[in-house]
């Protein structure tokens, strides 16, 4: 219990650092999945189901004024789409759960389909650009339900993070107990935003740690659930 309560307190030791923009770069794991019909498919998609993660992109492949396209049921805040027109068509996830759709015209024949994104707790991706100082930057959205994402910047200069060592980011309850390690690795110089996904996690007041080298910083978060 000391050890949390002292956790806490270095939580507010004032840390200065440089502002730096932040210019994102794309997903490099997102992976895209192709969904044909009509043709030789017929009423159908073809796969009908699949399994996919956050941030890769669904393509359907067909004659959409056949078979116009659109979202049935789909997670809670997860942009709709509807198309009938043109041969192809995206959709990039961005959020975890469940998505069902059909052919407007055809749904009645069976011609339906889903897919499912994973729900995979921690996807950490690093930006453009070595920034000049350690930083941890407010979680956002928050409060959050249930998941968030925190950037945190790794110095490029010399002597001020260029050659440290593993760099940690753990989140702990009001106890001071941990409840998730989102990043425990070494890591290069840069920018790195990491999403959290506090799906099994109670609602309340929690603090995420960011240590690099020397460097500490501890902030506060509340998921409402």
């Amino acid at each position: 219990m000391k050890d949390g309560y002292m956790l806490h307190a270095r939580a507010w030791l004032a840390m200065v650092s440089i502002p730096t923009f932040l210019f994102f770069a794309p997903h490099s794991g997102a992976t895209t999945h192709i969904i044909t019909f009509g043709g030789s498919v017929g009423t159908a998609y073809s796969p009908s189901s699949l399994a996919v993660a956050v941030e890769d992109t669904i393509e359907w492949q067909g004659n959409f004024t056949f078979h116009p396209l659109s979202s049935t049921t789909i997670p809670a805040g997860a942009p709709t789409w509807h198309n009938g027109a043109g041969t192809v068509f995206d959709y990039v996830v961005k959020l975890p759960g469940t998505y069902n759709y059909e052919c407007d015209n055809h749904s009645g024949l069976g011609m339906v389909g889903s897919f499912t994104a994973a729900t995979t707790g921690v996807n950490d991706r690093q930006t453009i650009g070595n920034p000049f100082s350690f930083r941890l930057e407010q979680n956002f959205p928050n409060p959050f339900n249930p998941t968030t994402e925190i950037r945190y910047e790794i110095a490029g200069i010399k002597g001020q993070g260029s050659e440290i060592g593993t760099a940690k980011l753990v989140v702990y309850n009001s106890l001071g107990q941990e409840v998730a390690t989102l990043v425990n690795e070494m890591k290069q110089p840069g920018m790195y935003t990491v999403r959290w996904d506090a799906s099994g996690v109670a609602s309340g007041v929690y603090f995420y740690q960011f240590t690099a080298g020397n460097f500490i910083q501890t902030k506060r978060l509340l998921l409402m659930k």
